[in-house]
């Protein structure tokens, strides 16, 4: 009211409007028009400008008379003119922020990653399916060594040896049973026959699907949405290690996974105030894990738990009414197995075990690496192709948001369960004095969570970045894998001292290999679509066309490298050898390489049915003489290496095949003195009916009749405690 009042007043002091006389005055009169006449020279100029422009006035100033006067009636309109407030403190004044960018339209790549996200776990199982469809389907032979060594305890599994396992006639405490009965299972399904080597690749392509799975269930677990679960499960599929090693038959993955839902069923039972169903079911989890490849997954899940719950703090936790019980009842479950064993007399079975397996790779250590850095170096490189996300991501905005994450510990701590979990296993497999990067493949799971949250925080500017420099990345190995293809073919004309600079242990691999070209023809284009038809700027799109190339790059690797690699890492061709001298009485018998590499395709070819072969493994050169002393007709198999260094070769002895095999030449010798032909039985006897044999069978070494039986184990030692390599 008071402005309205002032504003009034204003317009009643308002000057009238000035007339013609006033006017013609006011530009005779100012200053502009007496330096005009000043400057002007003749006077009659000067007279005929002046009546110009007393001509122009009077029409100027009436448009402005009239414009007066129209004025008062839009002052009376209805809506009161509000005057601004004044600027009390001029320095204090600032300029309205900027408004925000319009977000990036979603391109086709982000709307099918969008979509797919709300059915996030069935199309991972799908897309895990799809990988190892060609492996289960065309089954490849089996390789050196792993993975002729699991054929060779399954079939023993199968036979019968289902609670203590046996591998080429010996106890095979390297790993627990339940692997072994997961894959005896698949061999039972009704109206669907699978075989031996069928059933190791669909374990561990189920495996793979299970442990894919059990990381989009660790994410939704752990608080995170179906976006970062969605693209948990696509960073796990295109991870070039965890995909590596789905090809390959191995127990890793299924301990992987159920270590993983194991410490999901923790996590959501200590945020919780009574939670017995999530923590005896996550306990449960973790013995069954135990059960498959070792009590790894159980310290884990203890040193998480313990610095998770003291970083909550909520150590009560740790001795309540709901969680003991469930931990009583995963000690329950492995005592059993182990009281079945102890009460059946196994208790050489349970020293190996626990001494020379577990004790021997935490203490000992062995193969391939024990610098305590190893993980350090190995999992960024295996982290592939997300090892540069790293660079990439506002460390500045992270580090910044610790406060907030502790402040929040109670209430949201699914990413504290999740570094706590990868930052205590890394320290605890860097104690651990035998190192292999397959220890680690249940810290991939928090990783991979960890990692699809980062990429999909990104920027557009760093997701732009990101991914160009991951799509030239996987053009330069598209492009590698495409000449390592056509290298044969123009080998030629290849100048000499650019032949000479590959290692002589690479050759036999760029001969042998067929169809890295198709690979590396699908990760050129899946680096074309990236860079010319995908919006980079939308981190889940791009996420998706990465995964989706790195998926079909398999699908050539199954269907033509993987079965062009077998001629480099199968000993059938050695085996057969071997397997047609013991058809003709001969005694087989490996020196110097992994144990238990021949038994399972010697058997597969020579072995009678319902009849096992063994073919012992000579350690050193003591245990070779020994053995040619006392078999007459042998056949044994070596590295080349080793044959070549035997200072006393045995007389009558013949290289019958060479071979190259993963990295160096192996042989196959036969020795055949006919003068003691009658001493060396044939060996397809029946366990039961062991003194047929004339020979006599000195006590240091298992005599030529002793080899077909599993019932009495030689008494040579056990398999190496290290870890076997596929």
């Amino acid at each position: 009211m008071d402005e309205s009042i002032e504003r009034n007043e204003i317009k009643k002091e308002k000057p009238a409007p000035l007339t013609e006389e006033q006017v013609v005055e006011t530009v005779e009169s100012s200053p502009a028009a007496d330096s005009e006449a000043l400057n002007s020279a003749p006077a009659e100029e000067q007279d005929a400008a002046a009546e110009q422009e007393e001509a122009a006035l009077p029409a100027s100033h009436e448009d402005e008379a009239q414009k007066d006067a129209e004025a008062p009636a839009e002052d009376d309109a209805d809506a009161p003119l509000v005057m601004p407030a004044p600027v009390e403190n001029a320095e204090s004044f600032t300029m309205p922020e900027a408004p925000a960018p319009a977000p990036i339209p979603a391109g086709p790549a982000e709307k099918l990653f969008n979509g797919l996200s709300y059915i996030g776990l069935p199309m991972l199982l799908i897309f895990a399916a799809a990988m190892s469809f060609l492996e289960v389907w065309q089954v490849r032979d089996l390789w050196f060594s792993g993975e002729v060594r699991l054929a060779d305890v399954l079939t023993n599994v199968k036979n019968g040896d289902w609670l203590i396992l046996t591998m080429n006639g010996l106890p095979y405490p390297d790993t627990p049973p339940l692997y072994f009965w997961f894959m005896d299972a698949l061999t039972k399904i009704p109206g669907f026959p699978v075989s031996v080597p069928m059933a190791l690749f669909l374990a561990v392509a189920l495996s793979h699907a299970l442990f894919v799975g059990s990381i989009w269930v660790l994410a939704r677990g752990t608080g995170f949405d179906r976006r970062v679960a969605f693209a948990s499960g696509l960073v796990a599929l295109s991870c070039v290690y965890i995909s590596g090693v789905a090809t390959s038959p191995r127990v890793d993955l299924l301990f992987a996974a159920l270590v993983t839902l194991g410490m999901t069923c923790l996590y959501r039972g200590w945020i919780k105030s009574f939670a017995p169903f999530w923590l005896a079911f996550g306990w449960l989890l973790l013995a069954a894990a135990t059960l498959t490849k070792s009590p790894l997954g159980i310290a884990f899940a203890i040193v998480t738990s313990v610095l998770f719950l003291f970083w909550r703090w909520t150590p009560g936790r740790l001795n309540s009414r709901d969680g003991l019980p469930g931990f009583f009842l995963m000690l329950l479950a492995l005592a059993g197995w182990l009281g079945i064993l102890y009460l059946d007399g196994h208790t050489g079975y349970i020293r190996a075990m626990v001494e020379d397996q577990l004790g021997g790779r935490i203490l000992k250590g062995g193969q391939p690496c024990d610098i305590w850095w190893y993980y350090l170096a190995a999992l960024p490189v295996i982290w592939a192709p997300w090892i540069l996300l790293p660079l990439f991501v506002n460390w500045y905005r992270a580090l910044r948001g610790i406060p907030a994450a502790f402040r929040s510990r109670k209430t949201d701590g699914g990413s504290s369960w999740l570094w706590i979990w990868l930052v205590t296993g890394v320290a605890l497999l860097s104690l651990v004095q035998a190192k292999s990067a397959v220890y680690a493949l249940p810290l991939f799971a928090p990783l991979a969570v960890l990692t699809a949250r980062s990429l999909l925080k990104l920027t557009a500017g760093r997701s732009r970045c990101f991914f160009g420099l991951t799509a030239a990345l996987l053009a330069v190995v598209g492009l590698a894998l495409v000449i390592i293809d056509v290298y044969p073919f123009v080998r030629e004309y290849v100048p000499a001292e650019w032949q000479a600079l590959i290692p002589g242990v690479v050759l036999p691999w760029i001969e042998a290999l067929e169809g890295t070209m198709y690979m590396g023809a699908v990760l050129i284009v899946t680096a074309v679509i990236l860079l010319s038809l995908t919006r980079l700027a939308l981190p889940g799109g791009s996420l998706l066309i990465t995964a989706l190339g790195m998926m079909l790059m398999f699908q050539p690797y199954h269907w033509f490298v993987a079965p062009s690699m077998t001629k480099l890492l199968s000993p059938r061709a050695q085996a057969a050898v071997m397997a047609e001298k013991v058809k003709e009485g001969f005694v087989p018998a490996a020196f110097g390489a992994c144990p238990g590499s021949y038994a399972w395709h010697v058997n597969e070819i020579a072995a009678p049915e319902g009849k096992r072969i063994a073919v012992p493994d000579l350690k050193d050169e003591a245990a070779l003489t020994s053995w040619l002393s006392q078999n007459a007709r042998t056949v044994i198999a070596m590295p080349q290496a080793s044959w070549e260094a035997l200072a006393a070769k045995p007389e009558n002895a013949s290289v019958l095949l060479t071979q190259w095999m993963v990295h160096k030449p192996y042989v196959v010798v036969a020795v055949d003195a006919p003068a003691k032909a009658e001493a060396a039985p044939v060996v397809e006897e029946k366990p039961a009916a062991p003194a047929e044999s004339a020979s006599p069978a000195p006590a240091a070494d298992p005599a030529p009749e002793q080899a077909p039986q599993l019932t009495e184990p030689q008494p040579e030692a056990p398999s190496a405690p290290v870890e076997n390599k596929a």
